[in-house]
């Protein structure tokens, strides 16, 4: 098909949004050149090019309807091409040519075997002295170390406590608890 450049752009579109499929590709041909211009810059492999480029022109006919100023289409295509660009390379790991490929490194967010073991240590050994605390002082840090703990008011009355007394024993038993662990050889840092 070949291109009449003096094709009115806003005809075309016009004709396009009433559903004309040649318009809509002659629209396409029209401004193919820097739709694919501007992926290229992006220096994908082939098939993410293609796949930019496809969904570009996707969304120039999901979106016909909301054109209301003709003579911007071309950096309309061009911003529309840069995002799904930038889209393909969010998604995952995709090698761009010229850019050096860093080595798989862990996900830092999923534990690594050796903190997860020492992480179990560490809490193997923080129970085991929560165990020695007498009876009132562990259930007390237990209760309110809970991911679900009830309030200080919650707690006095199911263990018929002063509520005044809640915080300054919590505070006792942490600093039991702490001089604990640190006895054992383990320093304020030990659980950073």
């Amino acid at each position: 098909m070949v291109i009449d450049d003096s094709e009115d752009i806003r005809q075309l579109i016009v004709a396009a949004q009433a559903g004309d499929r040649s318009a809509c590709g002659r629209l396409i041909e029209r401004f193919e050149a820097l739709v694919w211009w501007t992926v290229r810059t992006f220096r994908l492999p082939e098939a993410d090019a293609e796949d930019a480029v496809q969904n570009t022109w996707l969304r120039m006919v999901e979106h016909l309807g909301d054109l209301r100023e003709p003579e911007r289409l071309a950096g309309w295509l061009a911003t529309v091409a840069r995002r799904e660009c930038l889209q393909l390379l969010r998604q995952g790991r995709r090698e761009i040519v010229g850019l050096d490929q860093q080595p798989d490194r862990p996900d830092e967010r999923e534990p690594q075997p050796e903190r997860a073991a020492v992480d179990r240590s560490m809490n193997d050994l923080l129970w085991r002295h929560v165990d020695k605390l007498p009876a009132p002082a562990r259930t007390l840090l237990v209760t309110l170390s809970a991911t679900n703990a009830p309030g200080y008011a919650e707690f006095a009355r199911n263990h018929d406590m002063p509520i005044g007394s809640i915080g300054p024993t919590r505070m006792r038993s942490l600093r039991k608890l702490r001089t604990e662990l640190e006895d054992s050889g383990l320093g304020p840092y030990a659980w950073h």
